[in-house]
Order: C-alpha cells, then structure tokens, then sequence
C-alpha cells in the first residue's frame, strides 16, 4: 500500500516520456518506475492522501467502489487537481492500460487516458478521457442510474460513453444520461445502428438542442423527456415506455 502523491510539472512531463516509450514498442509488462512515482523530483505530498493499494480493475465500477470511499474525505480538493490524477493514472497504470489479445499493452494516443497537464486548457477539455478520473465521477454524479456505463471495462470509449462524458452539459443532466441510456441500450448492451441513424444518437443531440427553446431539457426527468420526442425515436423506445 502506498499513500497517494501529486505529480510536479516534470512528473508529467517524465510520465508523457515513459508513455511514448510504451506506445513506441510492443511490450506486456511494463512497470512504472518508482522514482517517478515516489521520487521528490516528480511527485509531491498530499495533505489527507489516503493509503491505496493497487487492486483488479476490469470495469468503471471497480475503480469507482474502491476509489470513492477511500476519496471522500478529501473530495472537493482533488476533484480538479490535473497533479493528483496524473499520479493516480500513472499508479494504476498496469491496471487500466489496454491491451490486445496477446496481452501488449495498446494505449491511446491521448496522453490524457492517464495524465492531465493542468496547465494546457486543451489537456483539462480531455479530462473526461482519464480512465479514473472519469469512472469516479460518474459514480458520483449518477450512480446506478448509470449501470450501463459503470459496468463497462474502465478503457472503453464508445459512442455512448463518449457523448455522455464529453459533453458536460450532458453528463450533469440526469435525465438527458438516463434517456440516452434506455433508449441506446438493452440488457446490458448497445443496441445496433444507433449511431447515424435517424432517430440515433446524434439525431437525439441535434433535437435536444432544438426543444431547448421551449423546455428545459437539462433539469427534466427521462420519462418527460421521452414524452416530447417526436416520432422518429419511436423505433427506439423500450417496450415499457
């Protein structure tokens, strides 16, 4: 177990370094080495850090049961803080980074994934992309009415998790996520074609948009949202509805 730490300005420039090693060979195992983690250098004390231990994490759900508790007491002062999530990114590295079927790692080109550089704005816009970062808030912001999303493996950003997390607007509209999460999904999966098509996804984003001139479509409830979707989403409803 291990107290959690803050990265400096050159622990995110050390952990942009190690992350372009990783992604310029095919490795399996890879750690990150202690001094960027622990080193004085690039990384800092937290006041109220807690104890973490690094633990499976397959899903957002896991990484948001076992972070949210041990968060809470200290919240409000990480809940931004590009230095804390870069550490923690950058800590549970192995336990997050994608891999393929034969087990090398497949990262994404967005360093993003993991760390944030709190002093680009453009880095701070793509916070939404960092694995932990955004399976704890969703939790916090949604919790099971979210299950579809919580229960998706921790590096998966698909149309629907995209949308949901990109979009802030969106993603603290309660009612806009549980909307989209009927009518897109179905026993746990997505449902096929959603995407383009009429009545789709970013069909739905375009006529939200357009019904905000008349309702407040961002403080409604999902059934009244689904009440005042015009008929081409019919095709999409579910049976109870």
């Amino acid at each position: 177990m291990s107290f959690a730490r803050v990265l400096t300005a050159e622990g995110v420039d050390a952990a942009r370094r190690f992350l372009a090693e990783v992604r310029a060979g095919r490795l399996v195992d890879v750690e990150v080495p202690d001094e960027l983690l622990f080193g004085s250098v690039y990384s800092a004390g937290l006041v109220g850090a807690p104890d973490l231990e690094r633990v499976a994490i397959g899903t957002r759900r896991d990484a948001a049961l076992y972070l949210g508790p041990r968060l809470e007491p200290i919240q409000r002062e990480i809940a931004d803080h590009a230095g804390f999530w870069s550490w923690l990114g950058m800590y549970y590295f192995a336990e997050t980074a994608p891999r393929d079927r034969d087990g090398v790692l497949r990262l994404s080109p967005r360093d993003e994934t993991f760390v944030v550089h709190g002093d680009e704005e453009r880095s701070k816009q793509r916070q939404y992309r960092h694995y932990l970062w955004s399976a704890w808030r969703l939790q916090q912001a949604h919790g099971s009415s979210a299950d579809f999303l919580l229960d998706e493996r921790i590096n998966s950003f698909g149309d629907i998790a995209d949308r949901v997390f990109s979009y802030s607007r969106i993603f603290n509209a309660n009612g806009i996520v549980q909307l989209i999460l009927r009518l897109y999904t179905e026993d746990g999966r997505q449902k096929r074609g959603f995407g383009r098509a009429r009545g789709g996804l970013r069909h739905l984003i375009r006529v939200l948009d357009q019904l905000e001139r008349t309702y407040d479509v961002y403080g409604m409830p999902a059934e009244a949202l689904m009440r005042i979707l015009p008929g081409d989403f019919d095709a999409w409803r579910p049976e109870a509805v």
